[in-house]
């Protein structure tokens, strides 16, 4: 008699995080607007229902993938966590280096933030109020101190940190969504280093 393969039945946790996986990568090829409940469904093996079951509507979704991909398991910012006791050029190497790298592994997070903003969808305004909020103020507070140190030249801080996540997220979108990898291959690392140097090079007191 042939054994039965018994597939083993997904925790609640798990279950939820298949769910937002199927919705993450269907959002990144096709927009929030351009997705439905049924689609993910599909994708994800499951009925509709048991969507229902965990997230009460399709915009819960968009909000628990910004956790799953921002956050750590006890549900704290990752990256913020990495910069927990650095300092001086340190914070933003590692800024620049956790979002290209993120980004050039997986860019389809690049892609369903990308796709929000242009549907116009107020859901876009979860990911700046929070998370992207969140930086740009944790750098700015970090450029004050540098210019309270007279280590750099007065310059209001949130149009620094602007200027500086300009470079990174630019770079991350042309190599990622415009598709200049294919003509740019320069390691992560010398990319960091200069976008580090050039931004310290102008705001250094000399």
């Amino acid at each position: 008699m042939t054994a039965r393969k018994i597939k083993k039945r997904m925790t609640k946790d798990e279950r939820m995080r298949h769910i937002v996986d199927a919705a993450s990568m269907l959002f990144a090829k096709n927009g929030f607007k351009g997705t439905t409940t049924r689609e993910i469904a599909k994708k994800a093996g499951i009925s509709e229902a048991v969507i229902f079951k965990h997230f009460s509507k399709k915009e819960a979704l968009y909000s628990a993938i910004i956790d799953s991909r921002c956050n750590d398991t006890a549900g704290h910012s990752r990256l913020m966590k990495i910069l927990e006791g650095k300092s001086g050029k340190d914070v933003f190497y590692e800024v620049a280096n956790f979002l290209i790298t993120e980004h050039q592994e997986d860019p389809s997070f690049l892609r369903l933030l990308t796709f929000s903003a242009l549907e116009g969808h107020n859901l876009s305004d979860i990911f700046i109020k929070t998370k992207g909020m969140e930086l740009i103020e944790f750098l700015a507070g970090h450029i004050k101190e540098l210019v309270n140190k007279k280590l750099f030249r007065r310059v209001e801080p949130i149009i620094a940190a602007r200027a500086f996540m300009g470079m990174v997220l630019h770079y991350s979108i042309s190599q990622e969504i415009y598709g200049l990898k294919k003509y740019f291959k320069m390691s992560n690392d010398y990319v960091i280093d200069t976008f580090v140097d050039i931004f310290f090079n102008g705001m250094e007191r000399h």
